[in-house]
């Protein structure tokens, strides 16, 4: 059996012979877009390849693509290094990738990237020169949203951190940030980190595993925000009558548990979450680059925000999907394709 290495400098080899060649310069034909998606676990994945769909289906109406493909993986970097071979057989003009390592699909990227194949990686980046990213503002997205639980949290108490989608390059960047802004609360004390996957059911989970053995908790940092509430108000005891402050993370069940809460109690916290979107303005920054026009090889995409303020604005939230906005083209050449490197 051959090795991913192998079969890698195999596809190169195959793909390079029949002379494929880049979208625009083969010809005018709308270029066929593939989507390679890691992870199809959560319903924040299942909104973003939704989203990518009704974005792809309305440009092959309007002939700006011929056609599209999503490939959905396990979260594996051996299955999404399988699924990219298998795409650059296909000879795609674009592949949009949705990455489950930082680093380890550089290679299969970069033979994707040596046959014409324009790269575009989203969300879970990879760090493969040739591809073009975008990625989350990290920096102005958790530290914000870490420092507002801690003040709601009245600068102390004990606090559990929530984490994500375990080995995914969001996960990472949002944990380095968490901790990195706790730092300027020396009375804070994280007594406990769980992986959530950012799923409700197993940050519910993995909370209620851990809650017995832990002392009284003030506050609750990270992914799964649902799950998190499911979890403490199974527990009972005193969090029946005080929740301790958990940060939202745009999930629709959680937006509609936070303002039965605030009805009933004053109940406070902050939301800022990745739009699932995000694979909306991935494809329009891809046909950006087919049709030639100047792109950033880097951009950054902001949060979504909910406040006390305008959380019920958000009450008809669909349960099962996360606040979040339609990206257009205009959107991405205004507010992307602007960014400076």
């Amino acid at each position: 059996m051959l090795s991913f290495s192998a079969l890698i400098r195999t596809v190169a080899m195959a793909v390079m012979a029949s002379a494929l060649l880049a979208p625009s310069a083969a010809s005018a034909k709308p270029p066929f877009i593939a989507v390679s998606n890691a992870y199809y676990g959560n319903n924040w994945r299942h909104q973003m390849v939704d989203a990518f769909r009704t974005a792809a289906d309305q440009a092959k109406k309007d002939g700006l693509i011929s056609d599209y493909i999503v490939l959905n993986g396990d979260n594996s970097v051996s299955a999404q290094i399988s699924q990219m071979i298998d795409l650059i057989l296909r000879k795609p003009d674009v592949i949009l990738l949705d990455a489950a390592s930082l680093t380890a699909l550089n290679g299969v990227v970069q033979k994707a990237c040596a046959v014409g194949i324009i790269v575009v990686t989203f969300d879970s980046i990879a760090s493969a020169p040739c591809a073009t990213k975008i990625d989350w503002d990290f920096v102005n997205w958790q530290q914000p949203l870490t420092d507002g639980i801690a003040k709601l949290m009245g600068g102390k108490g004990n606090l559990i951190i929530v984490r994500g989608v375990r080995g995914s390059a969001p996960d990472r960047m949002m944990y380095e940030q968490e901790t990195e802004t706790l730092k300027r609360y020396p009375n804070i004390k994280v007594v406990g980190t769980v992986y959530g996957m950012a799923t409700a059911a197993v940050t519910q989970s993995a909370v209620s595993n851990v809650l017995p053995s832990l002392p009284p908790i003030a506050g609750v940092i990270g992914d799964g925000s649902f799950g998190v509430a499911q979890a403490f108000e199974q527990f009972g005891g005193a969090y029946a009558s005080k929740m301790p402050v958990i940060s939202g993370d745009g999930d629709a069940n959680f937006v509609h548990w936070w303002i039965a809460q605030k009805r009933k109690n004053g109940y406070r916290t902050l939301s800022m979450n990745a739009a699932p979107s995000i694979s909306q303005a991935a494809l329009w920054v891809a046909l950006e680059i087919v049709n030639h026009r100047k792109v950033p090889k880097y951009m950054k995409m902001s949060a979504s925000t909910v406040t006390n303020e305008t959380v019920e604005q958000f009450s008809g939230l669909k349960p099962g999907t996360a606040v979040a906005s339609s990206y257009s083209a205009d959107w991405v050449r205004h507010n992307l394709l602007t960014q400076k490197n």
